[in-house]
């Protein structure tokens, strides 16, 4: 009975604990306390609930540099919702790539994996050595030729063993080479080539000596009309008599074109030694031949005797030299094959030298003389076709400069015009000479002068040849100053009175003066004669009359001329011959050619001329 009682009493205790406990759960959800726990268990659940990504891989892979971009990419199936990241993909230069592949997604567990991008080198292909190859020695370097397209990125480096031979082979002789192509991206690629130079004696005498070119001759540059065989005036005209205007020389020249023609008479006396040495060339040619066919000759330096002269032919990479002497003058013929050109030396005496060199249109000649006188002439043509050239001459004695000349020349279709600082002017003026010429007969056609004095003014005289004054017909001149005129001038055989003018009043200057409104002066005019026991053609200089007339006074020369000299013209009128062409060309000159003289005038100095020539 006891044992019954407490078996029962235990029973009822436990019955009691499960029903508190269950009232107070059924009290904490129905209140809302408790929940947070409740998360946080769920939560856990969460995570230890999140899928795997699996069936998917990244594999490692190997290829070959073409250029193209190279990839890595996952296989098998990347669940939806699930995206992919790479890092260190898509390369293109031979190599070895670490790739990553990221996968993550909601839901997922992120997964990572690594594999390696491989890019091979290339064999380089489609390029190829011809294994025996030959060239020509011509002084230059060569290098045995590849075949094909190299491709890009990679070099050709040329050995003879292990030197590299970085410019190549101008040597006569057999060289094994070894072509070694390679690249970043392609296999080393080694090309085995025996190169042979050889001599080929008439191939490369005749690429020598034809870079010489042929002597210059400068007169050319000129119309022919200009030569010195037009220009021959044996006599000269004795004014203490009355000359008939008629007689008067013509083709004359003045004195800025004679600065031209001084240097180009010396010049044609320097090429007469240039043109003995050319002259040899073919004897100097097949002697050069005949040495070169020795395959061991060193063709650089060549010692030879030819048209009763010695001669050293020496030959570069890009530059040849023919010196000779020519009884006790230094010829040294050059040519340059890099720029293709060619020009002289010519040492006339220990200090006298002249120098030209051709490049393409342009005709550069320059003199030293004596280390005291330098020129030099500078013709080219412009884009309308036209000769045009550039005249320096200085002057330099113990050190100190004394004159410096300059000179445009422009060789147009019809005249010849001269702009320069060279004439007859008033002492201590700024001057400027525009001489005209016509290119059919050579002869001097008329000039404009302008003359701006300090103070008094500026004088634009236009200066024609008597022949161009229609009404003049015989001129006689006085060795005696008839103010204004340095001389006194009688015209048309009328002995009774002088030639007279009228006077202007000066513009421009700071004291009130007046100028002749025009006159007859004298001008040097220069002639040549032929000497036969020379055969050459040597300078004269005779007095040359001129009518100038002032630039404002031009409309009214006519009248004013017989207004001032009715008695010598009896009744006759003056007429003035002169073109409207003649006028357009001066007129050329000072408004187009003046302005682009003034420019160059100074761009040459006596230091640059004498270094030209010395060098």
């Amino acid at each position: 009975m006891k044992v019954f009682k407490f078996l029962g009493l235990g029973l009822l205790i436990l019955c009691l604990c499960v029903g508190c406990l269950v009232a107070c759960d059924d009290s904490t959800e129905s209140d809302g306390q408790g929940g947070g726990t409740q998360n946080e268990e769920q939560g856990g659940d969460t995570e230890q609930n999140l899928l795997k990504i699996e069936g998917v891989s990244l594999a490692d892979v190997t290829v070959t540099y073409d250029g193209s971009e190279k990839s890595l990419a996952v296989t098998g199936a990347v669940p939806t919702g699930v995206s992919v990241t790479y890092t260190n993909n898509g390369q293109t230069n031979a190599g070895e790539y670490s790739v990553t592949a990221s996968l993550s997604g909601e839901g997922y567990e992120p997964l990572t994996l690594t594999a390696k991008l491989v890019i091979e080198k290339a064999e380089i292909t489609g390029v190829s050595a011809e294994t025996e190859q030959v060239v020509s020695a011509d002084g230059a370097f060569h290098k045995p030729v590849l075949s094909g397209t190299v491709p890009a990125g990679v070099t050709a480096t040329y050995y003879v063993g292990e030197t590299e031979m970085s410019e190549g082979f101008k040597n006569i002789g057999t060289y094994e080479v070894k072509i070694v192509l390679e690249g970043a991206n392609y296999k080393r690629l080694e090309l085995p080539v025996s190169y042979r130079v050889k001599l080929d004696a008439a191939q490369m005498a005749s690429k020598v000596i034809g870079a010489f070119g042929a002597v210059p001759d400068p007169w050319s540059l000129l119309p022919e009309a200009f030569d010195p065989q037009y220009h021959v005036c044996n006599t000269a005209p004795n004014y203490a008599n009355f000359v008939n205007v008629s007689n008067i020389p013509l083709n004359g020249i003045g004195k800025q074109m004679n600065v031209a023609y001084g240097l180009l008479n010396k010049t044609d006396m320097a090429l007469s030694y240039v043109n003995t040495v050319m002259g040899a060339m073919n004897v100097i040619k097949t002697l050069y031949v005949n040495y070169l066919s020795d395959a061991t000759a060193d063709y650089e330096t060549f010692t030879g005797t030819a048209g009763g002269f010695t001669f050293t032919l020496t030959v570069g990479a890009d530059s040849y030299e023919l010196s000779a002497t020519v009884g006790s003058v230094l010829v040294k013929i050059y040519a340059n094959t890099a720029d293709e050109s060619y020009g002289a030396t010519v040492k006339l005496t220990q200090s006298t030298v002249l120098k030209y060199t051709v490049s393409g249109s342009e005709l550069l000649v320059a003199m030293d003389i004596l280390d005291v006188s330098a020129t030099q002439l500078q013709f080219t043509r412009d884009e309308q076709g036209n000769t045009v050239g550039y005249l320096y001459e200085f002057l330099v004695v113990a050190g100190k400069q004394l004159t410096a000349t300059s000179a445009m020349i422009e060789v147009g279709e019809e005249y010849t015009v001269v702009i320069g600082t060279k004439g007859d002017f008033i002492p201590l003026a700024e001057n400027r000479n525009c001489e005209v010429y016509d290119n059919a007969t050579g002869c001097f056609v008329g000039s404009e002068v302008r003359e701006d004095v300090e103070n008094i003014g500026i004088f634009n005289t236009y200066w024609f040849p008597l022949a161009n004054v229609q009404g003049i017909t015989s001129i006689k001149k006085i060795d005696e100053a008839n103010l204004p005129n340095a001389d006194t001038i009688y015209i048309n055989g009328y002995t009774e009175d002088t030639l007279h003018t009228k006077l202007m009043l000066m513009l421009g200057g700071l004291k009130k003066s007046t100028s002749r409104r025009f006159d007859i002066e004298f001008k040097t005019m220069y002639f040549y004669t032929y000497n036969a026991d020379t055969e050459e053609y040597e300078e004269v200089s005779y007095e040359i009359p001129m009518i100038f007339i002032q630039e404002e006074a031009i409309d009214s020369f006519e009248e004013d001329f017989v207004d001032a000299n009715e008695d010598a013209l009896d009744g006759e009128n003056i007429t003035l011959l002169i073109g409207e062409d003649d006028f357009e060309a001066i007129a050329h000159g000072y408004e187009d050619l003046l302005p682009v003289y003034d420019e160059q005038k100074d761009a040459v100095t006596y230091e640059s001329i004498t270094a030209y020539c010395k060098q």
